[in-house]
């Protein structure tokens, strides 16, 4: 049981949505162009940062190479343009315990005690937002995000998790 916990553990799993527009060309899509995104006045230094950047731009670049894609030198000789956002949102997550006994005692069956507690703890949740658009309009065809892969204040920011987290959300590019 210990072991299966253990494995359990290891594994990293990311929860992955995606949209799209139904009238786009997904074949014709060969050459990409990465846009960073611009600097965010004012933006938590754990949501953009030059490290982070650099892990998100490298995993994306690998991620669409190694699926095919070919990295376009300038943006006019790309097929379709993609780049990224990180959104945090502050979240609370409640744990409670319960526990209690009782019995019968002569004519009174409803005798017993009982002690609940609650342990309310206050985290950071991150979504990576992957977008794709068309180079001439700039119009978005496909957007993927994902939780959970960019750590914000623990100590698993490394680039692997990263490039799961990325090639997770773009197992589902192009659709369909």
């Amino acid at each position: 049981m210990l072991v299966l916990c253990i494995l359990l553990a290891g594994c990293r799993s990311f929860n992955v949505q995606t949209d799209w527009d139904s009238s786009a060309r997904f074949d014709r899509l060969e050459r990409f162009y990465f846009v960073e995104p611009p600097p965010i006045e004012g933006a938590d230094p754990f949501a953009d940062n030059t490290l982070l950047r650099k892990r998100v731009r490298y995993a994306v670049e690998k991620v669409l190479e190694e699926r095919g894609y070919l990295s376009a030198e300038t943006r006019d000789q790309a097929d379709f343009l993609i780049s990224y956002e990180v959104l945090l949102d502050r979240e609370l997550r409640v744990d409670g315990v319960s526990s209690g006994a009782g019995g019968y005692y002569r004519s009174d069956p409803f005798f017993g005690a009982g002690v609940s507690t609650a342990r309310v703890r206050s985290y950071q949740e991150s979504t990576l937002v992957l977008d794709v658009k068309d180079p001439a309009t700039e119009d978005l065809i496909w957007r993927g995000w994902g939780t959970g892969i960019v750590g914000t204040r623990d100590r698993d920011r490394g680039q692997e998790r990263v490039e799961d987290g990325v090639r997770a959300i773009l197992d589902r590019f192009p659709p369909g």
